[in-house]
């Protein structure tokens, strides 16, 4: 798909339009028309994509390896947001599993579930690396 290239960049957009206008100049409106036609396709269908998990709690064997930061920034796996906008984080334990689930940033939400022994590691880490964070701890059953 086409978008997700294009959404960041300001040079891929500048150049998608220059392509568009060239088509446009050079074919006429129908070539121009049909591009533009299928990048919007192209846009609705990259939007319309749900996310593979669909908001259940991917397993993880090893919790703290997914997590780290550099003082402004928490990567969690392949996604990164600043440490300031995590303001709230649940951390839970329940049938001898433990859950993490918080917003990342507005368009991603993180679930992972791990195991038991891994948490009280994890809350100190948590605590040390995000002190602005609000962290909720239960026990659920």
């Amino acid at each position: 798909m086409l978008w997700p290239l294009i959404k960041d960049s300001v040079p891929v957009k500048a150049l998608v339009l220059l392509v568009l206008m060239f088509l446009l100049w050079w074919f006429n409106w129908y070539t121009a028309g049909a591009a533009l036609i299928l990048l919007i396709t192209d846009i609705l269908i990259t939007l319309s994509i749900t996310p593979a998990n669909k908001g259940e709690f991917v397993f993880s064997k090893d919790i703290q390896k997914l997590f780290s930061t550099d003082g402004t920034w928490l990567q969690v796996a392949m996604e990164r947001a600043k440490v300031s906008d995590v303001k709230e984080l649940n951390l839970y334990q329940q049938d001898q599993l433990a859950y993490v689930d918080f917003k990342l940033n507005a368009n991603l939400h993180v679930r992972y579930k791990f195991p038991l022994q891994q948490y009280q590691p994890f809350l100190l880490w948590l605590q040390n690396h995000l002190p602005q964070t609000q962290i909720v701890t239960s026990l659920k059953s």
